[in-house]
């Protein structure tokens, strides 16, 4: 139930992206359409920056539970209506533009933002068990459109110096079916996380946590009453008070904080703003099939890597750190390989396709088994240290797209077929 509440989390934004190996052939947009999405999903922080401010001030109305509904419920709605009007273009100024798609795709990017610190802080109500499935369901809200998207084929044009040598086909299903399905998964996850606000088994796992943090030495069990003084005021730190305090006392958490926030800041600046806007670059000169089974497939490794970290967790942030490190090799290659467009390395061979499939799948899973890693420890200092790794996620995706965008528009750094 915890996997499958939090699967509606970025499905709707997710969706967009798996369908973009036939939007960019079907809307004048062309290869440009994930930079202006890119830019618009960071344009839509203001809804957690504003979440967050009124989460501070402590308004009844931002409450965690009725926000995550409303997020869901509008995210269907949204979906509903992107099924019938994706394809809409009108005229701004002398060029076409998809206006109707960007602005639905806006209105996923703001619920979906303010889902980072929505339902992360939720989770923190719970036992530390319940991190490792929520992170498997967010990267479920990449697995299940990207199975409908390879289920609907790839389609799109064929660079002249593309590996592929036959035409492409198209695809097995409309794309307002596609969304409309968005749709479905959309209240599935609505219905969820119902049950999980009301299931006896995490109703009780959630009061028996939080009565533990509060006052573990009031509790019959062993191992509450002897909790960790240390680890009990972990679990209440102020992110503002640790940065901000002038004695030694909390120096060593400060530390940890730093070096985690550094990694999730590296890894979403480069995974949420630099790689998703310029994968088309990197991956249509080799054919639009490249491109389709490079996003389709790196959205399959997102939740399989979540899920290898329930079985073998890093806790130690400078392995964490040489895991970012080695994230931003690959994707430095990556980068460079859509500076080469039309014509990178390999280009018109298998082994070039394979290559560069492979490099976005290897990726995306080593930085979301990082990501998850990072959370897990980031839990036990309780929901305020987890609000904050959810702005710092904003906030490296914002300044990482409106970098690659600054880099797109005004300079000739990526070139299409």
């Amino acid at each position: 139930v915890s996997t499958q509440s939090t699967g509606g989390s970025w499905v709707a934004i997710n969706g967009v992206w798996a369908e973009l190996p036939i939007l960019v052939s079907e809307l004048p947009e062309s290869w440009n359409l994930p930079t202006y999405l890119v830019l618009i999903i960071q344009a839509a922080n203001v809804g957690p920056i504003l979440f967050s401010v009124m989460r501070q001030c402590k308004k009844d109305f931002t409450s965690l539970k009725y926000t995550a509904y409303a997020i869901l419920l509008l995210g269907f709605l949204a979906s509903i209506l992107l099924s019938q009007f994706w394809d809409r273009v009108v005229n701004v100024g002398s060029k076409q533009s998809s206006l109707a798609l960007l602005f639905l795709a806006f209105v996923f990017a703001l619920l979906d933002c303010t889902s980072s610190v929505v339902f992360l802080p939720f989770m923190a109500k719970y036992p530390s068990s319940y991190m490792v499935p929520f992170y498997i369901g967010e990267g479920m809200s990449g697995v299940m459109p990207s199975v409908l998207a390879l289920a609907q084929g790839a389609g799109g044009d064929t660079c002249s110096n593309s590996s592929s040598t036959d035409e492409p086909s198209g695809p097995r299903f409309g794309v307002g079916l596609y969304f409309g399905l968005l749709s479905i998964l959309m209240a599935v996850s609505g219905i969820a996380f119902y049950f999980l606000n009301h299931l006896g088994v995490s109703l009780s796992a959630r009061y028996n946590h939080i009565n533990g943090r509060i006052s573990p030495e009031s509790g019959d069990s062993p191992n509450e009453s002897a909790q960790d003084p240390q680890e009990t005021k972990n679990n209440n730190i102020k992110v503002h008070e640790v940065f901000f305090s002038k004695s030694g006392e909390h120096a060593q958490t400060r530390l940890v904080l730093i070096q985690l926030y550094l990694v999730i800041g590296i890894v979403s600046a480069l995974g949420n703003g630099v790689i998703p806007a310029i994968l088309s670059y990197a991956c249509l000169p080799y054919g639009p099939t490249a491109y389709h089974l490079a996003t389709e497939l790196a959205l399959l490794a997102n939740p399989l890597c979540c899920f290898l970290a329930f079985f073998v967790a890093c806790r130690r942030p400078p392995v964490l750190g040489a895991l970012c490190a080695f994230s931003v090799v690959v994707a430095s290659l990556i980068i460079h390989t859509a500076t080469l467009s039309p014509s990178p390395w390999l280009v018109g061979t298998t082994q070039g396709t394979f290559l560069i499939i492979l490099l976005n799948v290897l990726w995306t899973g080593c930085i979301s088994y990082t990501k998850v890693n990072v959370a897990s420890i980031l839990q036990g200092y309780g929901e305020n240290a987890l609000m904050f790794c959810g702005i710092i996620t904003q906030l490296g995706s914002c300044i990482g797209a409106i970098c690659i965008f600054i880099i797109s528009m005004r300079t000739s750094s990526f070139k299409a077929c």
